[in-house]
């Protein structure tokens, strides 16, 4: 058997996995999505905040006893919709394109355009507590979510040919701008994680909403376009360490956190969508910003095997959206390197064989000597089947 018929396979048992589930699932941050746990933590934000990480981290799926209810992730809808294009593309068949506007028309109607005045979008159908005690919620549009519809708007507009899509992706641009977009102390303009992010920079948000801008770019010569897209990589290659590597996020008293784990897939991923679009002074940089991330990426965070650090140097977990990542952000370096594409084809095959299960859904994370077989939605399937739809489109393009 090829490895591309290996890949068709587990993409189309991962397919009818998730329709069979109507894309209803759990997500490893849902706890507050019970409403037993919500009285038992009394309103205390730690309480809150322990009561999630016990129900993210236990290999054991209390969900059902602690009555969390199964959701329909608008993130989650995104992800599928990027690869529905991808994969309508590849085959021609009909329903990845009814698959595809079924998301599309999910997103549009999630869409906080009523409360904002732009069409944007939260990650969360639950109320969820951060570790710094942030709370997000149905009603609190974040950038990663935004962009990825915005990402999921253009792509589908090529399949579906529908204007509403593009000025839906349009009007989520005019969200982040008008108010996720904001100056840095040192000069460099930089998007907020959410609105209610203020005193925390998130490096990866400005990323995801320079990917999405990217994918707008494609499709319109922008003035405004082309000079948010400019700061906004210019933000993120000023803030890579000498090593290759990204923070996670930075704080107004100094305070940095360090987080190496798939986050630094997105902000190569990103960099790579916009080196088209580079102004000239910027191209050797971002080429240079590029190879050093990917280098980084590469050797320190995966193995030869094809499994990727929980955050380095952290080896276990082995996480899922940490192998897609990797499937996605190598499918995508392979124009610098073919070896990058053999090295996604070893990450996706691994992942299979160890990590999908005979139903046809991804599991949440393996240890050394046992796994977490919950099968989020979003975290695992979603990813999966746009890092694979990923890969076999970049292989359809380099033939």
């Amino acid at each position: 058997m090829t490895s591309q018929k290996i890949i068709w396979d587990s993409i189309e048992s991962l397919h009818k996995w998730v329709k069979d589930q109507a894309y209803y699932g759990w997500d490893p941050y849902d706890a507050l999505n019970s409403k037993f746990i919500l009285k038992l933590c009394m309103g205390s934000p730690s309480l809150e905040i322990l009561a999630t990480q016990i129900n993210k981290y236990s290999i054991v799926n209390f969900r059902p006893l602690l009555r969390v209810e199964k959701g329909i992730d608008v993130k989650g809808m995104a992800l599928f919709a990027q690869a529905y294009s991808k994969m309508y593309t590849l085959t021609a068949d009909e329903n990845y394109k009814n698959d595809l506007l079924n998301c599309m028309l999910f997103l549009k109607e999630k869409s906080l355009v009523s409360i904002y005045g732009h069409d944007c979008w939260a990650g969360h159908y639950y109320n969820f507590r951060n570790s710094d005690k942030s709370i997000l919620s149905p009603n609190i549009p974040d950038v990663i979510t935004t962009s990825n519809v915005i990402k999921a708007a253009v792509e589908s507009y090529k399949v579906l040919k529908r204007n509403d899509l593009i000025k839906m992706a349009r009007s989520g641009y005019e969200f982040l701008t008008n108010s996720l977009l904001h100056e840095s102390k040192d000069g460099y303009f930089y998007l907020d994680y959410d609105s209610s992010s203020d005193g925390k920079i998130v490096i990866n948000a400005s990323a995801e909403g320079l990917s999405a801008i990217c994918k707008l770019m494609h499709l319109f010569d922008d003035k405004n376009l082309k000079e948010t897209s400019y700061n906004l990589a210019e933000f993120l290659i000023t803030n890579q360490n000498t090593d290759g590597s990204w923070i996670y996020s930075k704080y107004n008293n100094g305070k940095i956190r360090i987080q190496l784990d798939f986050h630094q897939g997105f902000i190569i991923n990103s960099l790579l969508e916009y080196l088209p679009f580079a102004a000239l002074n910027q191209k050797d940089r971002i080429i240079s910003s590029i190879k050093n991330g990917a280098k980084f990426y590469k050797e320190k965070q995966f193995f030869e095997d094809g499994t990727c650090h929980f955050r380095y140097p952290q080896k276990y977990p082995i996480d899922i959206h940490n192998q897609a990542q990797g499937i996605i952000t190598f499918s995508k370096l392979a124009p610098f390197n073919n070896e990058f594409s053999n090295f996604s084809l070893k990450i996706a095959l691994w992942t299979i064989l160890n990590m999908q299960n005979r139903a046809g859904y991804f599991y949440y994370q393996k240890y050394r000597i046992f796994r977490n077989n919950i099968p989020h939605i979003r975290w695992g399937q979603a990813w999966m089947m746009l890092a694979l739809a990923t890969y076999l489109e970049v292989k359809e393009e380099q033939k």
